[in-house]
Formats: C-alpha cells, structure tokens, sequence
C-alpha cells in the first residue's frame, strides 16, 4: 500500500469533514432598489426565502460613493456593518437586527458618535447555503 494522500486538482488534501466552497450554494435574497437613498432606523429588509444557513451583506460605504464592503452572520443571528472613515479614520458602522429568518430590521448608521443615515447602506443580501 502506498503513503499517498488523496488530492484534488490543485494539489490541496482531501478532507470529508471540511466543507469546500463549491459546496456552498449562493442565492441573491435582497437587493435594494434605490442604494443612493438614505436609509435611517427601522427599515424592515424582507428576504425572499429562508433557506439558507448564512448570510453575506453588500454594503455601500455612502450613498454617494461607489465603494463596496461586506460582513457575514450566521442565521437567526444580527449583522454589524462597519467600516473607517477616509478622511478621518472615524469608525462607521450601523447594526441590522435579526426578526426572522426573513425578516431583519435596520438601525440607524453611526459616524463616530453622530447619527449618519447616509453610511453603511445594505445594497443586497446573498444567501449562502451548505450542501
């Protein structure tokens, strides 16, 4: 018998017991119809199913800036946005709370210590779901 280990093609071990990201199903649940509008507290984001074990969140850094960033959670669980400030390095961030399993409800975004309706704004919400 040989010492080898079983590997896939890109020279990786082969691991039953480690999930593989092609084994990860991926699903647009949200998308925000107006990502330039501000979004202040108590936005209700309805989500179309779920079926789905996690979620990634694609958030816009403003509603006048192109930059994009995301942050994950498990579901049943809240999400936090946060990112720094370009000018000033302040940290950015809002919290959307969990509802349900299809329904999350957003708070307002802070800038530092300030309200700031125009930061962190939720762009869409992909599904991840583990086969």
């Amino acid at each position: 018998m040989s010492n080898s280990v079983l590997m896939d093609k890109d020279e990786n071990i082969l691991n039953p017991n480690i999930p593989r990201y092609e084994k990860r199903l991926r699903k647009v649940l949200w998308t925000n119809s107006n990502p330039s509008q501000e979004m202040g507290a108590d936005v209700v984001i309805n989500l179309s199913s779920n079926d789905y074990d996690e979620l990634e969140w694609i958030f816009a850094y403003s509603t006048s800036a192109s930059n994009n960033f995301s942050s994950n959670c498990l579901k049943g669980e809240n999400v936090t946005a946060s990112t720094i400030g370009y000018n000033d390095a302040t940290l950015i961030r809002r919290i959307i709370d969990y509802v349900s399993d299809t329904q999350y409800k957003s708070r307002i975004a802070k800038w530092g210590t300030s309200d700031s309706s125009n930061n962190c704004i939720p762009i869409s919400v992909i599904g991840i779901k583990n086969s």
